[in-house]
């Protein structure tokens, strides 16, 4: 399978953090370097594009339709009109070394999203829980660069720290730190490095790779179903939408040498 470019996307140095939004068919995602939050209106194809005055590291949307990004601030809730931003929580705020990365809404509507050293040499840090109580808290540490995150029970949750090149499930209580690590899938025989993913109906797993120039599916024990090319090296991240959420949407990182790359490609009917 071959993913496409959206027609009148823009290149992004690091397009990242794709969600669908259903009632309204649209697809929103961020530049992270770029510091733009954009919409994508699947039935004209229109894009429209917000200036951020924040670096964005992950976009998510709250149960109440609400967007939250992960910053290098913290976690901010988003003005997706004008671009404007309300810190919820800080973040490592005594750390501009650092900034917040990939990060998802958990299944109890709380954000969830990791930070990460700025440059090499990575050093270890904590997945953050934006809770209820309304302060960020360490659930997970030792990671190097957060990626992917995804629950495909309430009480489980998939994660990709990208330098170890696997991805991880873990227990995941309701309350208090992750838990124990029940599975790890090993990818390294693929090319590239795992960077953001997206679970389908049956449970598998879409995962982007960063010079992989593709998304690969594998089943939750970890056997390859699928393989989408794109010609773009740098796939990020990859998530479901449109009506019957069957279209594969996937955002990519811009290099000199590709043309199409750092656009939105989209796959239908998957």
């Amino acid at each position: 399978m071959r993913a496409e470019p959206v027609a009148e996307t823009p290149r992004l140095a690091l397009g990242e953090g794709p969600r669908w939004d259903a009632s309204h068919g649209r697809l929103h995602w961020i530049g992270i370097r770029d510091r733009r939050f954009l919409t994508l209106d699947a039935s004209s194809g229109r894009v429209a594009v917000t200036e951020l005055a924040v670096t964005p590291g992950a976009l998510m949307f709250r149960p109440d339709g609400r967007p939250v990004l992960a910053t290098e601030r913290g976690f901010e809730l988003l003005d997706p009109a004008t671009g404007r931003t309300e810190l919820l929580a800080p973040v490592e705020a005594d750390r501009p070394e650092r900034r917040m990365n990939d990060g998802a809404c958990d299944p109890y509507g709380r954000p969830v999203a990791g930070t990460m050293q700025r440059a090499e040499p990575w050093q270890p840090g904590p997945l953050y829980r934006l809770e209820d109580d309304g302060v960020a808290r360490p659930v997970l540490d030792g990671l190097s660069v957060p990626n992917g995150l995804a629950w495909p029970e309430p009480d489980r949750l998939w994660h990709i720290d990208t330098p170890t090149r696997r991805i991880d499930l873990y227990e995941y209580p309701e309350h208090g730190p992750v838990g124990r690590r029940i599975r790890s899938l090993d990818v390294s025989h693929l090319p590239g490095l795992p960077d953001g993913m997206t679970l389908d109906a049956a449970g598998n797993l879409w995962v982007a790779f960063w010079d992989g120039a593709a998304v690969h599916c594998l089943s939750p024990e970890g056997h390859l179903l699928a393989t989408v090319e794109l010609p773009a090296p740098r796939v990020t991240s990859c998530a479901f939408g449109g009506p019957d959420l069957h279209t594969l949407y996937i955002t990519t990182a811009r290099t000199a040498e590709h043309p199409l790359s750092g656009a939105l490609f989209v796959l239908g009917q998957v």
